[in-house]
């Protein structure tokens, strides 16, 4: 006990005391601003993200290029931040800042890929996040390692709150129709920069933004556990005492009446379909 209590010491404090580390904990690798990426409200007294929105952005963004004015290069951020990558399975990310638009960058597997950062399922900004993946029986974009009959297929970002997969280059989602993402192409230069190929900014903002996109209070409708409430009927704090403890839920617990005999076990939850939309 004396060795471990001797070795003890805080992470946390040891982080935020060293310039370097505590430079590593930003919303953006290419500047320091920040972005609220959704709205807050209390509950219970205290503050919490407001719940996701009950509908997804189902708007095609895979075909917002043909939209756009006209699209030009620009540099978003070092290459040295994806040194490495290549020997990792899922390659290095990074999250830029354009204006108002949050974008997602990858380095996997030798090629770069650049889309906007918002998962449409929830709206959530967590794209960069992700697991990247390709189909395993095709080889990966020009990928001159893997000879196949089979035409390459790009890599896809799978979103880390619902597993919804995007192909990184043409936005499609191969778990759900319905959904989409923007891309654009990047490439590294010789000056040490990852450029890509957006639009104007005004058009980006506009079409991309983070004001227009993260989620506001009363998006969601009724609260998502208003249904699991019910099932399980809590009452909160207004049972009267049993034995000096002051019980949670007026009626029955754990399957036990106040008088000692067994009831039925009250159903909290019948699988997935059930429970809220995690």
């Amino acid at each position: 006990m004396k060795e471990l209590v001797a070795g003890y010491f805080d992470e946390w404090a040891e982080a935020i005391s060293n310039p370097d580390m505590v430079a590593r904990f930003k919303q953006f690798q290419n500047t320091a601003d920040a972005a609220d990426n959704m709205e807050t409200e209390q509950d219970t007294g205290q503050w919490r993200p407001v719940y996701w929105p009950r509908e997804a952005a189902a708007q095609d963004f895979s075909t917002m290029q043909g939209q756009w004015s006209c699209t030009a290069w620009e540099p978003v951020i070092e290459t040295a931040h994806f040194d490495g990558a290549d020997e990792l399975p899922n390659g290095i990310p990074a999250t830029v800042k354009r204006g108002d638009t949050q974008l997602a960058v990858w380095r996997f597997r030798g090629k770069y890929y650049a889309t906007r950062q918002v998962c449409p399922h929830k709206r959530a900004f967590v794209l960069s996040d992700g697991l990247v993946g390709h189909d395993p029986t095709r080889p990966c974009s020009d990928d001159a390692e893997h000879q196949s009959a089979a035409p390459a297929s790009a890599p896809w970002i799978s979103c880390p709150n619902h597993k919804r997969n995007f192909d990184l280059v043409g936005g499609s989602c191969s778990s759900d129709g319905s959904l989409s993402i923007a891309t654009f192409s990047a490439e590294p230069r010789g000056d040490g920069l990852l450029y890509i190929k957006p639009p104007p900014l005004g058009e980006l903002d506009t079409g991309l933004g983070t004001t227009r996109w993260r989620v506001r209070k009363g998006e969601s409708g009724d609260s998502p556990f208003a249904e699991l409430d019910k099932k399980v009927q809590l009452l909160g704090r207004k049972s009267r005492k049993v034995n000096g403890i002051k019980p949670a839920v007026d009626g029955p617990v754990n399957g036990i009446n106040r008088t000692g005999s067994e009831t039925a076990r009250p159903a909290v939850m019948a699988g997935c379909g059930s429970a809220p939309d995690w």
